[in-house]
């Protein structure tokens, strides 16, 4: 069975993504995962930008943010990734 050099190479590219997924302690799964919503408040406020930090302890900011320090909101992200999905007040 002879393999046609394009498909050689998208086999390669395939195992070679999987290796450094798996090396990397990457979990395709969280990439899918729902976003967790939570109440928080933000931390701090500076030039229309709020800092908000989770249970996760991963600081996330809100930018052209209309929160003011103190202000509790609601967010919903995915555990240990910086991005904020959505947020409003409470």
């Amino acid at each position: 069975m002879d393999l046609s050099p394009k498909i050689l190479a998208l086999v390669l590219v395939v195992v070679g993504v999987v290796a450094v997924m798996f090396i990397s302690g990457f979990q395709i799964i969280d990439v899918f995962s729902p976003g967790i919503s939570e109440e928080v408040t933000v931390i701090l406020k500076q030039n229309g930008t709020c800092i908000v930090e989770a249970s996760d302890n991963v600081p996330r900011q809100i930018n052209n943010c209309t929160y003011e320090q103190g202000d509790q909101i609601e967010i919903t992200f995915k555990n240990e990734q910086p991005t904020i999905l959505s947020h409003k007040p409470l």
